[in-house]
């Protein structure tokens, strides 16, 4: 890979009841684009697009899943109302497994799946695909790694703008609150993990990686190529697990997006 790894979205779990009203929720802070059922027939998401090309997807479960599978899905036991995840992507041309390949080489417990298609139908009927690969732990059983300290990859098999079309209909990234994008993801991660987690980074971005790795900050490209904010990805050393989202908009503070999730914007 020559270049920096793009930010695709950011994950936020949300009950079936609160996808279904969640345009009268955050209306006065956010339009909300239509997005679909997923494939796997177990949840549907609601899409809020920005002009950097980053997004925020809201994701629920059907309240009619079987509960042993919606257990097994990697977030069906996550806190609803958190950010739970979050995704890099690669334009079509660019290979992931030479990212995949030199994760594995850094002999950590931290490895990436093979790429499995994903899909998911718009609401105007359109269908998407993409290759996903989620990261796991090696050492644990089943074989899991807790969603959001390591990025899962999203890699589009239909074009991007069917998935995400922030520039085709860029009314739905003029926003009541003037936020534009992304700035920054804060991990909060158990410290006896940051040794390892800070060698999977190195091999994901590889030579494009920072020179200094003490501070645990790597940079990150938007799809739009915009250069307005932070674009930063830093790890820090906690007792408790989260992710913390910082937006860039034209006044700084911070905003309650749901009961309980608090979003900077700087």
């Amino acid at each position: 890979m020559s270049r920096l790894p793009t930010l695709d979205h950011i994950v936020i779990l949300v009950s079936h009841y609160t996808l279904m009203g969640l345009s009268d929720r955050i209306q006065h802070l956010f339009i909300v684009a239509p997005g679909g059922n997923h494939a796997d027939g177990l949840t549907s998401n609601k899409l809020v697009l920005f002009q950097d090309g980053v997004y925020i997807e809201f994701i629920a479960f059907f309240d009619d899943v079987d509960p042993d599978r919606r257990s097994k899905h990697r977030w069906g036991n996550l806190k609803e109302n958190t950010i739970i995840d979050w995704a890099f992507t690669f334009p079509p041309d660019d290979d992931f497994g030479a990212i995949k390949q030199r994760v594995q080489d850094a002999k950590t417990s931290f490895l990436y799946e093979e790429p499995a298609l994903w899909g998911r139908k718009r609401t105007d009927g359109t269908m998407l695909e993409w290759t996903l690969s989620a990261p796991t732990d090696a050492d644990a059983l089943p074989n899991a790694l807790s969603p959001g300290r390591l990025p899962f990859w999203c890699l589009d098999k239909t074009p991007r703008e069917l998935r995400v079309p922030y520039a085709v209909e860029p009314h739905l990234t003029q926003h009541p609150s003037g936020v534009q994008g992304v700035s920054s993801l804060s991990l909060s991660v158990p410290v006896r993990e940051i040794s390892d987690l800070t060698e999977v980074y190195g091999a994901i971005y590889g030579s494009c990686g920072p020179a200094d790795l003490a501070d645990r900050v790597w940079p990150y490209e938007v799809p739009s190529g915009s250069i307005a904010g932070r674009h930063t990805i830093t790890l820090l050393g906690s007792t408790e697990t989260s992710i913390t989202l910082t937006l860039g908009g034209p006044s700084p503070g911070q905003i309650e997006l749901l009961s309980g999730l608090t979003i900077d914007i700087e």
